[in-house]
């Protein structure tokens, strides 16, 4: 896994809970907490410090994780910009991920061990997707989604009734995706 993704933990657990907190996460886990945006690092260390973050604040280990990919989504608007501006929806940025995102993504770094999506577009405010890892990090998609939804100002209602994590061999969001009410 890249060290930006570790970066970006460190980031969201320093400002939720404060540096005293990601600093014993490192103690109670044992890793040195240094990551370097573009070297990749174990995937065991991402799921070593949410075990300990899940012990440590007794939030389920699944929530931490779809917390951390609405908290991710902003720094890759931020960090990878030419993703987005040319984006005018949430479903139309979704329909990049794989086909775009993760081809550039690849380019850069080949060691990268991405996701696969693949997708049914049903009309222009359903969309299913399909998501593949061995890393089973399905809650940190849906929290990129809901992440993207709030980027590009609309709500994206998730049913995710298919799961790798309850013995299939893909994860299915089926997506309902509508504009945001303009606020009073």
């Amino acid at each position: 896994m890249k060290g930006i993704v570790f970066s970006i933990l460190s980031e969201m657990v320093e400002e939720t809970f404060g540096l005293d907190a990601w600093n014993k996460l490192l103690d109670d886990t044992g890793l040195e907490g240094i990551y370097v945006a573009t070297e990749t690092y174990d995937d065991s260390e991402l799921f070593t410090l949410v075990a300990a973050a899940e012990s440590a604040t007794g939030i389920p280990a699944k929530e931490l994780v779809h917390q951390f990919g609405v908290y991710m989504l902003p720094h890759f608007v931020a960090n990878y910009p030419v993703f987005f501006e040319n984006q005018t929806s949430l479903k139309d940025f979704l329909l990049t991920v794989d086909q775009v995102i993760h081809v550039e993504v690849r380019k850069l770094y080949p060691d990268a061990g991405l996701p696969e999506f693949l997708y049914e577009d049903r009309d222009d405010n359903e969309l299913v997707m399909m998501y593949s890892s061995p890393r089973k990090l399905c809650a940190l998609a849906e929290g990129l989604i809901e992440g993207s939804a709030n980027h590009f100002n609309q709500s994206c209602s998730i049913i995710h009734d298919v799961c790798m994590h309850k013995g299939a061999d893909h994860c299915r969001f089926e997506l309902k995706i509508s504009e945001k009410p303009e606020q009073a």
